[in-house]
């Protein structure tokens, strides 16, 4: 793990897979206890998790006023944070800050950091995995030393020899490209997938059922013959499979991350287990206008004419807006799921998309840019269509 930090006024605290960053509780202790606590060799990330809360929560009795915490325990990140804190995704890399997810005036110059114990505003941590080698450095050959003699002559049985009869090599001809007018405009979703979608109701949303083929003996006619209610998947789209994360269950036994303290549905608070590796569970739902839950069982993506986004591997819910909503790109805003986190990226849409966290000022969400959603989250596209990530039974 590699870590760039700018001094601030927060505390840092990081060793090997495991960092927090919170408001300083100016007191010595409880930073001496976090750094045990994340220094210890344990056999999962959930007993790390809850001694951090447990000791932070015990040091400000009650909610911290800034905690941003990541584990990158088992390869796949999970991320948590509090009050002021915030985690944004930037590839496979992590930023953690005490700002609200604010862009500073200006960064600070960051420093590396191993792990240990410093003073910080904003610390940058990536994989070491991740980081790309650099190319290699070709080395130069010396020329071979010049012969002592050269050949003054061919022998003359090499001069008589003769290859097989045959015809002649053919002269390979190029023949001049045709010009065959424009190309079809690729920047745009296919038009006959885009028609299909279209044929649809309003919402897309994909039952968790078998993918769809198209049996092997259908007419043309069969094709053609759409109910409405079916949609069309190109074939690099229409088998996939259920991505699998490590969790616990509750009392009741719902399935959690193994760093949250309670419960993510019923919020019940969560015995210490082992972790165990599972299908990935619904992640909660996006609430529409309309009243209408999409279930975050997979990605959303939202627009006038919504469509997978480029390198999708997986068939998304899609959800229409209304056609007289012109500041509303045609893919405006999509929602992508990564391990436990529910990740929402603005498509470089003309209108823009606001994020509002629970109990945060909204700010407009760069285009591009990955933003990890806590429940009650709305997201305001152009200002004329908001959805609210929910989770628990306001997701049902």
């Amino acid at each position: 793990m590699e870590a760039r930090y700018a001094s601030g006024g927060g505390v840092l605290v990081g060793s090997g897979a495991h960092w927090v960053l919170l408001t300083d509780p100016g007191d010595e202790q409880v930073v001496q206890e976090l750094w045990e606590a994340l220094s210890l060799a344990v056999p999962s990330g959930a007993g790390v998790a809850e001694r951090v809360l447990a000791i932070v929560e015990k040091a400000f009795d009650g909610e911290p006023p800034g905690l941003a915490l990541v584990d990158f325990t088992s390869g796949a990140s999970t991320s948590m944070s509090r009050g002021s804190g915030h985690v944004r995704l930037a590839g496979a890399s992590r930023v953690l800050s005490l700002d609200h997810g604010a862009d500073p005036d200006h960064l600070a110059p960051l420093r590396r950091l191993v792990g240990g114990v410093v003073a910080a505003s904003r610390v940058e941590l990536e994989p070491v995995s991740t980081r790309t080698a650099p190319p290699p450095t070709p080395r130069a050959t010396p020329a071979p030393p010049a012969a002592a003699a050269l050949i003054d002559g061919i022998p003359a049985a090499i001069l008589a020899a003769r290859g097989p009869d045959g015809p002649p090599p053919r002269t390979r001809v190029r023949r001049p490209v045709e010009d065959t007018g424009s190309l079809t405009d690729t920047s745009e979703p296919d038009p006959l997938m885009v028609q299909r979608i279209e044929e649809g109701s309003h919402t897309t949303i994909r039952p968790p059922s078998a993918p769809h083929d198209v049996p092997g003996d259908a007419s043309a006619d069969a094709l053609d013959d759409h109910d409405g209610s079916t949609t069309l998947r190109p074939a690099h789209l229409t088998h996939s499979t259920a991505p699998t994360v490590l969790a616990v269950s509750c009392p009741l036994g719902h399935l959690t991350p193994p760093i949250a303290p309670q419960c993510r549905v019923c919020h019940q608070r969560v015995a210490p287990q082992e972790p165990r590796r599972v299908d990935r569970p619904s992640l909660g739902g996006l609430r529409l206008p309309t009243g209408e839950v999409v279930p975050l069982d997979r990605g959303v993506v939202l627009g006038r004419k919504p469509a997978p986004t480029e390198g999708s591997t997986d068939w998304p819910h899609l959800v229409h807006l209304p056609a007289d909503h012109s500041f509303v790109s045609r893919r405006h805003l999509s929602i992508e799921l990564d391990g436990w986190d529910v990740v929402a990226r603005d498509l470089d849409s003309r209108g823009g998309t606001t994020i509002a966290p629970p109990g945060r000022e909204p700010q407009r969400m760069r285009p591009g840019d990955a933003y990890v959603l806590d429940p009650g989250t709305v997201l305001d596209m152009a200002h004329v269509y908001a959805v609210r990530f929910e989770t628990g039974a306001a997701a049902r």
